[in-house]
This record gives C-alpha cells, sequence and structure tokens, in this order.
C-alpha cells in the first residue's frame, strides 16, 4: 500500500524496518533508529544538519506567520520532540494523502514519503509575485537512505529529486494559474537524510545515470504523481482502491 494512511496510523518500512512513520491529526512523524546526516531545505534544521525526527506539520490553508521558523521550532517543543535533531517542514496538503515507496539496491536502501498541496502551483523561471514564499500548499518530500553518500552525493541526490518532481508534475499536467506547465509550487521543500554506514561502499554520485539516483529519481517521481492525483479524492475513495 503506497497510501498507508488511508487505514492505518503507523506505517513500518520493509526494507529497513527500524525506521517508522506515524500519522497524526496535525502532523507525521518519521522516526530513524540513529541520527541520520541531512541536507534539506526544511524550515527547521535546515542545510546540512543531523536528525533522527522528520516531522511534517500540517497547517491550516489561512496559516501566515512573521517567523516560520520560530514556529516550527516551538511546535517540535510543544510535541517533545528533541529540538536538535529534528528536521520540520510545514503543509496544507491533506497528511492522510502521504504516499511513500521504497527500495533497497546497490550498497543501499530508500524510503521516500511525499505529501502534496499544489495551490500555489508555479513554473520555475516564470513565478508570479503573487505567490507567498510562506504559502503552505506545498510539495514536501522525504527521502531516508539507508548507505553512505559524500556531501556532494547527497546535494546530487537533492537535485535529482527536484528534477524526478518536476518531471511528474509535467506528467501529471499540472497547471499554474495562468495556464504553463508546474514544476513545482512556490514553497516547496526536500530532505534527503543519509545514515552513512551500513554498507561498506561510499556513493560519490547520485545523478540518474547511478543506480542510487535512479532508484531517487523513481521513488520521488512515483510519490509526487500520487499524492498529487489523489488530493482531490476522500480518504474513503483511497482506501476503496485498495480494497479491489
Amino acid at each position: 500500500m503506497s497510501q498507508p494512511f488511508a487505514a492505518q496510523s503507523l506505517y513500518q518500512s520493509h526494507v529497513w524496518p527500524q525506521v517508522t512513520i506515524a500519522y497524526e491529526p496535525d502532523h507525521l512523524l518519521i522516526r530513524t533508529p540513529s541520527v541520520l546526516s541531512t541536507v534539506s531545505s526544511a524550515l527547521w534544521g535546515g542545510g546540512f544538519h543531523q536528525a533522527d525526527h522528520f516531522v511534517n506539520w500540517k497547517v491550516p490553508l489561512t496559516y501566515r506567520a512573521q517567523d516560520p521558523m520560530e514556529m516550527t521550532r516551538d511546535q517540535i517543543v510543544a510535541w517533545g520532540y528533541p529540538q536538535a535533531t529534528t528536521i520540520g517542514l510545514q503543509t496544507a496538503a491533506k497528511l492522510t494523502h502521504a504516499a511513500i515507496a521504497e527500495e533497497a539496491g546497490d550498497a543501499f536502501r530508500i524510503i521516500c514519503c511525499t505529501t502534496a498541496g499544489t495551490g500555489n502551483a508555479a513554473r520555475a523561471g516564470r513565478v508570479s509575485r503573487t505567490y507567498s514564499a510562506y504559502q503552505c500548499c506545498t510539495i514536501n518530500t522525504f527521502v531516508l537512505i539507508d548507505g553512505c553518500m559524500l556531501p556532494a552525493a547527497m546535494v546530487n541526490a537533492l537535485l535529482t529529486a527536484t528534477e524526478a518532481k518536476a518531471a511528474a508534475l509535467q506528467d501529471e499536467h499540472l497547471l499554474t494559474r495562468d495556464g504553463h506547465l508546474a514544476t513545482g509550487t512556490s514553497s516547496d521543500s526536500a530532505v534527503i537524510a543519509v545514515s552513512q554506514t551500513g554498507f561498506p561502499e561510499v556513493h560519490a554520485f547520485a545523478g540518474t545515470a547511478t543506480t542510487i539516483g535512479d532508484a531517487v529519481a523513481r521513488l520521488v517521481y512515483a510519490t509526487v504523481r500520487e499524492a498529487v492525483s489523489t488530493q482531490q479524492l476522500t480518504i474513503e475513495e483511497i482506501a476503496r482502491q485498495y480494497d479491489r
């Protein structure tokens, strides 16, 4: 089941069983068995960081904040999660529609989780200034990798994930308000998190010509397409798809 929260509140990875994703009414929480090395555009814990808690916080469509980073930090503290090792993102997308895909491959195990709100769909290079940089109809993607990667390869994986997201949106024919094919929204975020253990091989690259980059691209593409295409469905409609 690639959208598990249509029927359950806790998802345990098949390829990396120590990783869980928990659904709460106001957030998703991904927990890992150890602290991972991360690179991300997260509101809290962004840039190069280390984390073992990953939060996707659902905020109202009417949400506006003067300091979204501080607000995210305060909410992380309120939930009781470790401030120093938690990555925090915000979204207005339906958390029940989170799409998950995973794969084990050439010296890696990968879990990808995406939520997609597309109300502020935009095309890079043609972004309208009517959009807010902090508008929360976002596409948020978490890519967790059990394996070893150089820092440059982690950045390469972030680039590959972004390319895959843009490809998925174009294949979904998602349009901006002025009718152009969207490449994302004006406030998307992505997280690459790597264990840096488990395999003797070290990945130096993560472009689409590599096995690890190809896997990242396929998993991101699949989860973005599914999250976007089902965003307007009810949770009952999604559940019925998996009962057939």
